[in-house]
């Protein structure tokens, strides 16, 4: 941490992105990080492959989120946040070729240790855990609108505060957050209280295709382009859904299928877990990575056999532990 504090006082213009496909901890992480930046005397921009998804267009500077086109090329460094390999920067990542210094900030177990200065915590419970440590080192008070930037990474991280990576030091951070006039209830009613109807036409759709297998230890769905276009179903809206198949009692691993909108030829694969299986290690297997309870990859080929192998490499990570 103090090494990326350094980096940061040593270089003037800064560009800051994350992985692709938008959630709640890279877009609160980056927007966070450029408030910290801006607090220091330091010029930022933040760069992301993807646009901000609509029910997270609220959060303060989120409107300001470039895109490579409108990319500047005067920086100094580039930060990385909450993004475990290179390739899942997206195309971004070309920036890289010019050869500025990279500081990588990252939770995710999986994280290749990329770039010139390297700031891995897998035991943080978000980017923006990771952010607002760097808040407190750097002596830089906190706003309301950087807290609810904040905030917001980590609640989404952790799932509400019920996945395993929520710590005690997790929950004293968000009771420091909520202290700058947040409301709690305002705040999920943004983030998941904003669905549309062929939002929730897609989730009927998406549920229809449950399976469980025999031993009842292994749940998955599928989403499928045709279920977007049936629908017109915003899909950075589907990251959840998941969890109806992680609830099913006596399952152990999850799966979501999402053929890719924009690629024809790739599968969007992520996984969720209970107990002390690890499906980093799977999603590994396939060239991704995350967390050991909550990964992804992207496999290409057609869905039923991306699913045969995927399913058949999930229950050699099962058999691990019977």
């Amino acid at each position: 941490m103090k090494k990326v504090i350094s980096a940061i006082r040593k270089y003037k213009r800064f560009l800051i992105t994350a992985h692709v496909n938008l959630e709640g901890d890279s877009l609160g992480s980056q927007l966070a990080m450029r408030q910290l930046l801006k607090a220091m005397g330091k010029e930022a921009v933040i760069v992301d492959d993807d646009v901000v998804p609509a029910h997270y267009r609220f959060l303060p500077g989120a409107n300001e989120v470039l895109s490579l086109r409108d990319c500047p090329e005067d920086f100094d460094a580039m930060i990385v946040l909450d993004c475990p390999t290179v390739k899942r920067i997206g195309r971004v990542a070309e920036l890289m070729k010019m050869g500025k210094p990279v500081i990588n900030i990252d939770h995710h177990v999986s994280n290749e240790l990329f770039g010139t200065v390297k700031w891995v915590d897998p035991r943080a419970s978000s980017a923006g855990e990771m952010v607002y440590r760097l808040f407190k080192e750097a002596g830089v008070r906190l706003t309301k609108e950087t807290a609810l930037c904040l905030y917001i990474a980590i609640l989404t991280d952790t799932g509400s505060f019920n996945y395993d990576n929520t710590s005690g030091a997790t929950h004293d951070i968000a009771a420091e957050l909520l202290r700058y006039g947040l409301s709690p209830a305002s705040v999920s009613e943004s983030v998941y209280e904003r669905k549309t109807p062929a939002d929730i036409k897609l989730l009927g759709l998406v549920l229809t295709t449950l399976k469980v297998n025999k031993r009842g230890d292994v749940a998955y769905l599928d989403i499928r382009r045709s279920m977007i276009k049936k629908t017109g179903a915003d899909l950075t809206k589907s990251e959840g859904l998941i969890n109806y198949a992680r609830s099913i009692g006596g399952v152990k691993i999850a799966v979501i299928f999402k053929e890719d909108v924009k690629d024809k030829g790739r599968i969007n694969v992520s996984f969720r877990s209970k107990g002390d299986y690890n499906v980093n290690d799977v999603a590994a297997h396939f060239g991704g990575g995350g967390h050991v309870k909550a990964s992804g990859c992207s496999v290409r080929g057609p869905l039923e056999t991306v699913r045969k192998k995927v399913l058949a490499q999930v229950e050699a990570e099962l058999r691990k532990k019977r």
